[in-house]
């Protein structure tokens, strides 16, 4: 047996034992908590031209069935979820915009010959159960 393929197979075996050995404690249990999702202004605002933008303006629908509209003037930008009203937004990159109140961050991914996509993170409102306050959650959405 050569040297290298001995060294493998004792890394497997020791690898096995230590997951055997995990396996047995089964009252020790991590939790992994999800990645808490947060809408961030750019620390210094992207430059853009009236004509980069025009190429982000539109309607843009949503994998919930929501319709995300991006419109303005010159180079001010708002963008809307349905009629839940606008928000000012700001170029944070070449196709990134983050609402001034942080309750909105979009993504427009556009291939050169096919359809946009990219992705959408919408702040929403939840109530506690525990202490029925309503604070926000942020949801990820995909635009098509």
């Amino acid at each position: 047996m050569n040297d290298k393929y001995s060294k493998w197979l004792a890394g497997a075996a020791l690898c096995a034992a230590a997951l055997g050995a995990q396996a047995q404690q089964g009252d020790d249990s991590v939790t992994i908590p999800a990645p808490r999702l947060k809408i961030e202004l750019p620390a210094k605002q992207y430059h853009m031209t009236v004509a980069d933008l025009n190429e982000f303006r539109g309607a843009y629908q949503l994998s919930n069935g929501q319709i995300l509209r991006l419109r303005g003037i010159g180079t001010v930008l708002y963008g809307e979820i349905d009629d839940q009203g606008e928000h000012r937004m700001v170029a944070a990159s070449r196709n990134t915009f983050v609402a001034l109140d942080r309750k909105l961050q979009v993504r427009i991914d556009r291939e050169q010959y096919g359809e946009p996509g990219g992705e959408v993170l919408m702040a929403v409102p939840v109530r506690s159960a525990e202490t029925g306050e309503i604070g926000e959650h942020v949801v990820r959405l995909a635009a098509r």
